[in-house]
């Protein structure tokens, strides 16, 4: 029993010495998040929101890598898109087009290079 207390004490103590102390009045560095976008980072296809949103289209955060594919399974992970399509009637940036399986009414589909 000795033993596990000394080697659980060790590890804290290991794990202690490795964090870094934020001194005070020291703000903590933000670090942005797997798929977060930057404002100068494109999503799928390469556009980047300004791109969407100026063409009328949909930028999701968190879109479907399987948009307007009719794929019956889809990897469940986020990917920033230009969506288009649905009943609002998005659309793609010039020198892009709309994805769309053509199988639903009003579905809503992801921008791709022509």
């Amino acid at each position: 029993m000795k033993k596990i207390i000394l080697l659980l004490s060790t590890v804290i103590l290991v794990f202690l010495a490795a964090c870094e102390p934020i001194e005070p009045g020291e703000e903590p560095e933000e670090k942005e998040a797997p798929g977060e976008v930057t404002k100068e980072e494109a999503g799928f296809a390469g556009i980047t929101k300004q791109q969407c949103i100026n063409a009328n289209g949909y930028w999701n955060e968190c879109g479907s890598p399987c948009a307007g594919t009719d794929a019956d399974f889809c990897i469940q992970m986020c990917q920033v898109q230009c969506e288009c399509g649905g009943i609002a009637g998005f659309t793609c940036p010039e020198g892009f087009k709309c994805r769309l399986s053509g199988k639903i009414a009003d579905e809503m589909g992801v921008c791709i290079k022509k």
